[in-house]
């Protein structure tokens, strides 16, 4: 169980865990929170780095970072994505930061992986409102 410091304020869209499930984050349009299961930790994402309106979330269990699809960025509209490390949140890095102006809809991000020829992909893919664009 646990009780959010840090009220919701809609009803959450995406809950990632890491492998061992030791760290989460809860999100929705509004706001995100992560986590730590171990020290109780609870950071608010949407306050640490500056973004609102949440559309994806992933987490890559190989080098333990969770990554951040946003549409708002100091409440400018566009398309966000960040990478942060699921035992320290000061270790980020803003992977896209492309201030379009437009609205973004039906987000999804994957990791494919191949081992054989020895390749990981971000696969990004979201929908460009008003320009009515699907890109991947």
């Amino acid at each position: 169980m646990c009780h959010f410091e840090v009220p919701l304020i809609r009803q959450p869209e995406f809950f990632k865990m890491n492998q061992d499930q030791s760290i989460s984050v809860v999100a929705s349009t509004a706001n995100g929170i992560y986590f730590n299961h171990n020290t109780r930790d609870q950071i608010d994402l949407d306050d640490l780095y500056q973004i609102k309106d949440i559309k994806a979330i992933i987490h890559d269990h190989e080098e333990g970072f969770f990554y951040v699809l946003a549409n708002k960025f100091e409440d400018t509209l566009g398309m966000f994505m960040i990478r942060f490390n699921e035992l320290d949140t000061n270790d980020f890095l803003f992977f896209v930061k492309w201030k379009t102006k437009l609205d973004i809809a039906d987000a999804s991000l994957y990791i494919v992986r191949d081992d054989e020829k020895h390749y990981k992909e971000l696969v990004v893919c979201y929908k460009t409102i008003f320009i009515n664009t699907f890109n991947v």
